[in-house]
């Protein structure tokens, strides 16, 4: 059970607002053409193996990262970019509907956000539990329904050996913030458990990965849309509606993850607790009026540079005499 937990819980923190709209998968891999394939299973090598690492050794890694106050600011502020676009995400899904639900839905939105953040990561952990294995079948749901879509469009691949530095850039954007959440699930975890976590979670994750590259190739009109997927499928409404509650759940998941990692990040810049949990899930809400494909193609790529920094930090920062004694597998 532990295993399975922390599966959906890595699921739940990458599958957000620009993993399940396609548009985090154009800006990182798509765009690329057919070479997007190659970098897809580069960027999956990668992932198990920063995954793991955080899982059987993050305690030590993140206790050091907390000290650092350069690193908790540019954690901080890569976590607001990156809540701010989960925000930005939802209020997009919201305009869907009237004012009055969209307000209304908003503040339900925040109230949640600060109740988790302040339970900790436990609620997080059962959040994802019993959600991500019905969103992930949706989802799939979703790319099957796209999977005979395919357009007359031509787009002009970028230079597709520029995937080459977007594969780390992709892992590092997604594991960089995650490290004091996977530091803490981690503590629960064997060497042995964290091998098998890391693995499935990897397979999974490429699996959609691979499998919505495949449709969004096929789709290159999709590629300027605020959603791609969400795009692709607008003319079936109930597969539209599947892919909106595909988004929308993968949104508040990731949120909910990031809230937890910028308290984290900013507590040793701000000392009192009210206010850091406070600042943790209302100041990215205003950040994200900036626009949620805004975010993702332009702050996303630079967010992920100042990413691998962070990881780099915490890889070097490693001695083996500081490793965690995990109970026996």
């Amino acid at each position: 059970m532990k295993v399975v937990s922390t599966i959906f819980l890595i699921f739940g923190m990458i599958v957000g607002a620009g993993f399940a709209s396609g548009n985090e998968i154009v800006v990182y891999f798509s765009r690329f053409g057919n070479m997007s394939y190659v970098y897809i299973l580069m960027s999956a090598i990668l992932l198990f193996l920063i995954l793991y690492f955080f899982l059987a050794y993050g305690q030590k890694i993140s206790q050091k990262l907390e000290t650092n106050k350069i690193l908790n600011l540019t954690m901080s502020l890569i976590a607001l970019v990156f809540c701010a676009s989960m925000y930005a995400g939802i209020d997009n899904l919201l305009l869907y509907f009237s004012p009055w639900i969209h307000s209304v839905a908003m503040v339900a939105l925040l109230l949640l956000c600060l109740l988790i953040t302040i339970k900790g990561l436990g609620g997080l952990e059962k959040f994802n539990l019993y959600l991500m294995p019905f969103l992930g079948v949706c989802f799939f749901i979703v790319l099957c329904f796209c999977a005979n879509k395919e357009s007359t469009f031509y787009l002009t691949d970028v230079k597709p050996l520029a995937g080459l530095l977007y594969s780390p850039l992709y892992v590092a954007l997604n594991t960089s913030m995650s490290i004091f959440v996977l530091a803490k699930q981690g503590e629960k975890l064997n060497k042995k458990q964290a091998i098998w976590a890391s693995l499935f979670s990897v397979l999974l994750l490429s699996g959609f990965l691979l499998f919505g590259n495949f449709i969004l190739i096929r789709n290159p009109e999709s590629f300027v849309r605020e959603m791609p997927i969400l795009f692709v499928v607008k003319d079936n409404f109930l597969i539209f509606i599947c892919e909106f509650f595909v988004i929308l759940t993968g949104c508040f998941s990731t949120l909910i993850s990031l809230c937890f990692t910028l308290k984290n990040s900013i507590k040793k810049l701000i000392k009192n607790n009210y206010l850091t949990i406070f600042s943790s899930v209302f100041l990215p809400y205003f950040i994200c009026n900036v626009g949620f494909s805004r975010i993702i193609s332009l702050f996303y790529p630079i967010c992920s540079v100042f990413g691998i920094f962070i990881l780099l930090f915490a890889i070097f920062s490693f001695d083996k005499t500081d490793q965690i004694i995990h109970p026996k597998s």
